[in-house]
Order: structure tokens, then C-alpha cells, then sequence
């Protein structure tokens, strides 16, 4: 197999492996927004719910409603805990694949551009053979004449 064709099936599987990573890179972007979402409506839920909470000197409330805020609220103050918790982890995971996914680009970035050396190495090299005997077939084609012209001198 050639070098270049071992260099080209290279870069279509890095291609691949990058498309592969984009994908996981995209949904794990997803999912760490999807949970910041939800996060921020608990704690709009939360500051709702705080805005309508039986307030003290207000006016009077009995126990078990007080009770039930509190347990209520405390509930919902684990939720938002909990969703911190995973937001931030899910974030982490975002921007780790985001990271792979930038290395990725740039191996294969590196070998798309030995393959754009080598192929201008290679046209090059085919410029050269070409003038070599361009030049080679102008040189015959001088001989050629001047030894005509001498036979008919």
C-alpha cells in the first residue's frame, strides 16, 4: 500500500473519530443545558414560592401550614441542591468532550496538512520532470536543426 493511500485511509478514520466525538461532544453540551434549564426553574420556583410563603405578623398561620411550607421548602432547597450537583458535573463532562474534541480536530488538522505537502511535494517533483524534458525535447529538436542546417551547408 502507498504512503498516501495509508496517509489518506488515516485521515478518513480520524474524520470519522472526529465526527464520533462532535456527536458526543453535542450531547453532552445538551444535556449539561437541559440541566441548567432546570435548574433555573427551581430556583424561579423557589423564589416564587418564597414570595407567597406564610410570613410572620402577616397574618396569623396555624402550625401544620407552617410545617408544610417548611418541609416543602426544604425539599425543594435538596432538589436545587441536587441539580447544582449535577449541572456543574455535567458541565465538567461538556467541556472535557469539547477538549477532546478540539485535540481530535487538530490531529487531524496536522495530518490533512502533511497530505497537502505531500501532494504539493508531488506536483513539484512532476513540474520538474515535465521542464527536464521539455527541455530535453527542445535541446534534440535544437541539435536536430543545426545538424540539419550544417548538412545542407
Amino acid at each position: 500500500m502507498s504512503r498516501n493511500r495509508t496517509l489518506e485511509l488515516l485521515i478518513d478514520l480520524q474524520r470519522r473519530d472526529r465526527d464520533r466525538r462532535a456527536g458526543v461532544a453535542a450531547r453532552a453540551r445538551r444535556e449539561a443545558d437541559t440541566a441548567g434549564s432546570t435548574l433555573r426553574m427551581l430556583e424561579g420556583y423557589r423564589s416564587d414560592y418564597d414570595q407567597r410563603a406564610p410570613k410572620r405578623g402577616a397574618r396569623a398561620f396555624d402550625t401544620r401550614t407552617v410545617q408544610v411550607h417548611e418541609a416543602f421548602t426544604g425539599k425543594l432547597d435538596q432538589a436545587i441542591g441536587d441539580q447544582q450537583t449535577l449541572a456543574r458535573r455535567l458541565d465538567e463532562t461538556a467541556a472535557l468532550r469539547e477538549t477532546d474534541l478540539a485535540e481530535q480536530q487538530r490531529r487531524l488538522k496536522a495530518l490533512e496538512t502533511l497530505a497537502e505537502r505531500r501532494a504539493q511535494a508531488a506536483r513539484l517533483r512532476a513540474q520538474r520532470i515535465e521542464q527536464r524534458q521539455t527541455d530535453e525535447f527542445a535541446s534534440q529538436a535544437h541539435l536536430r536543426a543545426r545538424t540539419k542546417a550544417r548538412r545542407h551547408d
